[in-house]
């Protein structure tokens, strides 16, 4: 039987407006402002607020001296992947799974009037916020009609299992798909600013933008 190849890669392109970290370790926020609010009869179906995708660094990214190379405002591109892990919630004391973004390498981005004219100027190409996946489905979860949460086995030498929201998820896609088969997938991450108990979290989420078999 042929082994399954698994795809586990994203790109960012924007702005970083935030950096911080200490001793080759740290996180990285990127602005990719890009448009994704979906609405239905005039409400919005997802609560996005902002797509700002926070990404961890440590000694073992391909990119080294990140805090020393890089600064809040610089415009970067940045290719990373997906990671779950398992983390205990300090008030209930249940674990809970969380996915996290990675660096692979981070490089600078030029400006448009570099590109062609070699001169520096203000104008950056648009942000990218692209997540691109291959692995087996291990779960469907219809929240309504239209709204369906899929589960993807990225798992190689460690386990990965993320989740991955389609809002509009056509009806005939969904019906169609069947756990333990192989899906592509091409998503984003959306970040959402959410107040638990008045203390605010960050928490970020993939959204499927397209997918097939």
């Amino acid at each position: 039987m042929e082994k399954m190849e698994i795809m586990n890669e994203a790109i960012f392109r924007g702005r970083i407006v935030r950096i911080r970290g200490a001793n080759g370790n740290g996180t990285i926020t990127l602005a990719c402002p890009l448009i994704t609010t979906t609405r239905k009869k005039g409400v919005v179906e997802n609560g996005v607020r902002n797509n700002y995708p926070v990404l961890s660094f440590n000694k073992s990214t391909v990119t080294q001296d990140i805090l020393e190379t890089f600064k809040q405002g610089d415009h970067v591109i940045v290719k990373g992947y997906v990671q779950s892990y398992m983390r205990l919630d300090e008030n209930s004391g249940d674990a809970k799974e969380i996915m996290n973004l990675y660096v692979h390498e981070i490089m600078p981005d030029n400006s448009k009037m570099m590109n062609a004219f070699g001169v520096e100027g203000r104008t950056y190409p648009e942000s990218q916020n692209e997540v691109y996946l291959s692995g087996v489905l291990a779960g469907i979860t219809k929240r309504t009609d239209t709204i369906a949460t899929l589960r993807i086995d990225l798992s190689k030498e460690r386990k990965n299992v993320v989740n991955a929201v389609y809002f509009r998820a056509p009806a005939n896609i969904i019906s169609d798909l069947s756990i333990g088969e192989t899906v592509n997938v091409l998503a984003m991450v959306q970040t959402v600013d959410t107040r638990e108990k008045k203390v605010i979290r960050n928490y970020q989420e993939l959204v499927v933008l397209d997918i097939a078999k």
